[in-house]
């Protein structure tokens, strides 16, 4: 049996050694003793899925070492070693020599046909981005239930440095993405942390396919802020409709700026192929 009374915090501006070195397992999504005949690792891998299903580990995270998940699972490093090997077996975990282990954000032969489809395609393009909107307004809604005080102050923190006077659009479009980062993890929800991750990366490399600027202009950035300072005020008031249409009108603006880009009105659809019959 393998008791576990503590959680994992993961804090976006605290580097890899002080994540390290906060490692705790949340009892919510940690069980506490191995079911008959499972062996340790075994065990050990389904923790640390549990971990990534919840969100606390999320796509892209670096794995503290196997020191740190040794100790704060009580099991040997042989355990957790076979366990992370079993994980990147499952396609979950990827390692790169001297750069730790990760959480996979995306696996590249499964949207490679999304990808292929949206770049040669307007519409298919645009299509993604609308669909993002929907997305994005289902983790808001769960971001609603499971945020907490610090994780608001966080995204609070970050509002206050994109507000900066001076901010270059380009810099307060990398604020952007790291808000709606830390509102993705508040979701808690690790499969909708991979499904947006596989959505965006798809759109984002379709785009820099065609070579197409993304980047807003000073409004378009100050309208980003304003629909960002809004979401926070829904989720402090826990308004689960109000923060998802704010994610949606957030994704509608991303979508409008895409447009500027890949403009519809110079593609034609093509006619629809009857089925053989």
């Amino acid at each position: 049996m393998h008791t576990c009374a503590c959680k994992i915090m993961w804090h976006d501006h605290l580097d890899q050694r002080t994540r390290d070195n906060l490692l705790t397992l949340n009892p919510e999504t940690s069980s506490d003793r191995r079911t008959a005949g499972q062996s340790v690792a075994d065990w050990v891998a389904e923790e640390l899925k549990r971990h990534i299903a919840s969100g606390e580990l999320a796509p892209g995270d670096r794995l503290p070492g196997e020191r740190q998940l040794s100790d704060a699972l009580s099991v040997s490093r042989v355990s957790i070693r076979s366990a992370l090997q079993n994980l990147k077996a499952q396609g979950l975990l990827s390692s790169v020599q001297g750069g730790g282990t990760h959480v996979v954000a995306r696996d590249p032969s499964m949207d490679r046909p999304l990808l292929h489809l949206v770049a040669s395609d307007p519409h298919a393009l645009h299509d993604l981005a609308e669909m993002i909107g929907h997305v994005a307004s289902f983790g808001a809604r769960r971001a609603v239930q499971n945020i907490t005080s610090d994780q608001i102050e966080d995204m609070k923190a970050v509002l206050e440095t994109m507000a900066l006077s001076g901010r270059s659009p380009s810099l307060q479009a990398t604020d952007d993405i790291k808000f709606h980062a830390l509102l993705a993890r508040a979701s808690e929800s690790g499969a909708y942390m991979h499904l947006m991750s596989v959505l965006q990366e798809t759109l984002g490399a379709a785009l820099m396919s065609k070579a197409a600027r993304n980047q807003p202009t000073r409004e378009e950035a100050h309208a980003f802020l304003h629909i960002n300072r809004l979401l926070v005020l829904a989720l402090v008031e826990r308004d689960a409709d109000q923060a998802g249409q704010l994610a949606q009108s957030h994704a509608d603006q991303r979508r409008k700026l895409m447009e500027n880009a890949v403009p519809l009105q110079d593609a034609q659809r093509s006619t629809p192929l009857r089925a053989a019959g």
